[in-house]
């Protein structure tokens, strides 16, 4: 089950200090706003274009209702626990590993606040995760890190900016496989160090809650629809620190103040999808799984959909404002993203065909939410056993995606097992 992808996108700019104070982008400047003069504030850390791997881009990021795999830990607690139709072993596992990069087109808004952003070169967004599987149960995790380079200090020394976000998750299966159920914690961090000392942390915020989720998937239909609710996490100073806060509560470092907390908000989200034609969605399990599935029709058309809604975040700025140093507030009302997408196979056995649209929300008050169109393609390639390493007979593909919208676009491609 093992796959690996890169992903590249168009993405939020990072800015020297020194420089902060006079970047402007299409004649609007973030300086027009107050600049922060206390760690009195929060970070809104809210992602809203999707980030994600090859087939969940495709499908414009509803995949909450399809939850397999390692890909789909970060959309359904329950996910760990979700058998593909072609596992049939007792004991099995997935893996995922993907890079982010940004692209070399300019005049992105990658947060969607109506300004485009800074432009940087060093930034890196890695995705790595894995899951096991034992009969009905299934345990799995996930980490996403983003890694900037800030500058240099007064001493000469080159800041570095890591947040990071992690889950874990347990899950099982009830009712003969038509029920999956799971338990989890989602956490996110951030720390600041200097390349001079990459294991000396400067300052670091460190915070987590639970989630849980499930996903119904009825044996007589070519249906699944999935619920999943993840409670608000808010990260604050952790006592390794060497920063510390003042009199008043500031905590200041390298003229950067630092936030009182960093919040994730809470997130409801639900989804159905739909397969037609010959294929199955779900098979029962059973000792000749692996026979029924090599001989099952490749003919289907999947239809899916889901709705994100994410919380609200109080006092709360977004992540290029605090790298900015600006006051500009986010996330101080509820936000909705709707998301359909559709799985075609034209050429069987050969030819995927993914495309779909997300509504991405705004979390700032004056901008409005902005429309995406995705597409990706799936392409069987030959096979290979990797000199005996794996079964005889598998088959590897070659994957991509677009995605595309105002001031913003991300495409990614991968390398993989075709199933």
């Amino acid at each position: 089950m093992a796959s690996w992808s890169r992903t590249v996108h168009r993405s939020p700019s990072l800015v020297l200090f020194a420089a902060v104070a006079v970047l402007l982008s299409s004649g609007a400047a973030l300086a027009d706003n107050p600049p922060l003069t206390s760690s009195n504030y929060a970070i809104d850390v809210f992602q809203g274009p999707v980030l994600a791997p090859v087939r969940v881009s495709g499908l414009a990021g509803a995949y909450a209702p399809i939850a397999e795999g390692v890909e789909g830990i970060a959309v359904n607690t329950a996910a760990p626990a979700v058998r593909s139709l072609y596992s049939s072993k007792p004991v099995d596992y997935d893996l995922s590993l993907g890079f982010t990069f940004p692209s070399s087109l300019r005049n992105t808004d990658f947060d969607n606040n109506g300004t485009v952003g800074f432009t940087f070169k060093d930034f890196v967004f890695p995705q790595i995760g894995g899951l096991i599987q034992w009969g009905r149960w299934g345990f799995g995790g996930l980490t996403s890190i983003q890694t900037y380079t800030l500058g240099q200090d007064a001493n000469g020394q080159t800041l570095l900016l890591n947040t990071n976000r992690f889950q874990i998750q347990l899950a099982r299966t009830f009712l003969d496989g038509e029920l999956a159920v799971g338990v989890g914690l989602r956490a996110v961090s951030l720390t600041l160090g200097t390349d001079a000392a990459p294991e000396a942390n400067l300052a670091s915020m460190l915070g987590g809650n639970l989630e849980a989720g499930a996903l119904w998937t009825p044996m007589a239909l070519p249906l699944r629809a999935a619920l999943t609710f993840r409670a608000p996490v808010q990260g604050r100073l952790t006592p390794d620190s060497q920063a510390t806060a003042d009199a008043e509560g500031n905590v200041k470092v390298a003229d950067l103040y630092l936030p009182s907390t960093i919040k994730l908000p809470w997130e409801i989200e639900a989804g159905i999808a739909w397969q037609f034609g010959a294929r199955p969605l779900q098979m029962p399990w059973g000792p000749d799984r692996a026979e029924r599935y090599r001989a099952l029709p490749r003919e289907k058309l999947l239809l899916t959909g889901s709705v994100l809604i994410s919380g609200a975040a109080s006092n709360a700025i977004g992540f290029e404002s605090f790298l900015s140093q600006q006051l500009e507030r986010s996330g101080r009302r509820l936000v909705l993203s709707p998301r359909v997408g559709a799985e075609w196979e034209p050429l069987e056995n050969r030819l995927q065909l993914r495309a779909g649209s997300y509504l991405e929300p705004s979390r700032f008050d004056a901008i409005g939410p902005r429309l995406h169109g995705t597409a990706g393609a799936e392409l069987r390639l030959f096979s290979w056993s990797v000199f005996g390493l794996m079964s005889p007979g598998t088959s590897w593909r070659i994957s991509g995606f677009a995605d595309v919208s105002r001031l913003y676009f991300g495409w990614g491609f991968g390398v993989g097992t075709w199933h």
